[in-house]
């Protein structure tokens, strides 16, 4: 409770304090984008109403070879504003995953200072782009990430991702990320702004095309070269749904637990959850009814009331950081069940080389 009470004051929220830039830099944010129709036309409707400057910055939207209609609609939106431009990736280069491919696509195609790598499923303030340009022009840095707000909405959405969410939040130690003198780094990559010169000093995407995490490995080539990340809270600024249906949302928990874990990490926490989901609320009922025979045990009883209690009053926490109604606190046992079901999925698949994302293999 108390580490993660610590691990939510690192992460600064991103705040209007620093003077504007005079004068302003060139923008360029670039979009990649695979199967997004449910989500393109609010992204890019947007980032077209942006405060930024609209003679310093241009939207790039990278369609990733698309399945659906995500191109066509991007091309309707972009008919009615000239700030926004539509490329197609191309066909995937042998090595490449997807998403970085596009994002080096789009990268090699845009120019300006500050290159913005956006995903589509994002929901923006007029005045993100504002803001986050002006922080990272005021304190010096080269990477500036943010972390969404999460919106989850359907009953699947609200039962199986906080618990993964607060793992994050526990293991995200911003405070290290931020200090130029650690070697932590992280990246959020719903939102990196990046300065051009550090993006293709470290190679940019080109130096990662088959990483599933691009984004943590780009923090970690950027600061390792010795330029300044830093990563923030989003807040109401910038907002995501990263899934809609169960199976992208299984799809997506599976994929990232492993890839950011790795095998050995994920396996250990595939026992954890089983244990996790239930010991908190067996054991003291277990030492409840011992109690009756062997009053001596009350203290045992009393401390594991209260780790019980700050278990789920950090759940609590979480649950409310999201949005999500308390009464999911109840389900809890189930969730940490599926979440350990998921995860060995993610651990199998990757061992066979069987992951799919997206309705491609990786």
């Amino acid at each position: 409770m108390i580490l993660l009470v610590l691990r939510h004051r690192a992460l600064k929220p991103l705040k209007n304090q620093a003077p504007l830039p005079t004068p302003w830099p060139e923008l360029r944010v670039i979009v990649p984008a695979r199967n997004e129709a449910d989500n393109i036309e609010h992204c890019l409707g947007d980032l077209a109403r942006q405060t930024y400057p609209d003679a310093k910055y241009e939207v790039l939207i990278v369609d990733d070879s698309s399945t659906d209609d995500t191109y066509q609609r991007a091309l309707q939106v972009a008919a009615k504003n000239p700030n926004l431009h539509v490329v197609r990736a191309g066909p995937l280069p042998e090595g490449w995953l997807g998403k970085p491919h596009a994002c080096w696509v789009g990268a090699e195609a845009a120019r300006g200072e500050w290159l913005c790598f956006l995903d589509a499923d994002t929901r923006l303030d007029p005045d993100l782009l504002k803001l986050s340009v002006t922080q990272a022009q005021a304190c010096g840095i080269d990477l500036l990430s943010l972390h969404p707000q999460q919106r989850m909405l359907t009953f699947w959405e609200r039962l199986l991702m906080p618990v993964p969410f607060m793992t994050l939040m526990l293991l995200m130690d911003a405070g290290a990320i931020n200090d130029p003198d650690s070697r932590r780094a992280m990246a959020n990559g719903q939102f990196i702004l990046v300065r051009r010169g550090a993006y293709f000093a470290v190679g940019g995407h080109q130096a990662l095309r088959s990483a599933v995490l691009d984004d943590v490995r780009l923090a970690e080539l950027v600061k390792g070269a010795g330029f300044r990340i830093q990563l923030l809270g989003g807040g109401d600024l910038i907002q995501t749904r990263m899934y809609r249906d169960l199976r992208a949302l299984w799809q997506g928990l599976a994929r990232s637990g492993s890839e950011l874990f790795g095998v050995p990490l994920t396996t250990a926490a595939i026992l954890n959850s089983i244990v996790f989901g239930f010991f908190p609320f067996v054991f003291p009922c277990w030492l409840g009814v011992r109690l009756i025979a062997r009053p001596e045990l009350w203290a045992p009883f009393i401390l594991a009331v209260c780790g019980s209690l700050l278990w789920y009053t950090a759940h609590a926490v979480e649950l409310r950081r999201h949005k999500v109604p308390l009464q999911y606190l109840l389900l809890l046992p189930l969730s940490y069940v599926l979440i350990a079901v998921v995860n060995t999925e993610g651990v199998i698949r990757r061992l066979a080389g069987g992951r799919i994302w997206k309705d491609r293999r990786i």
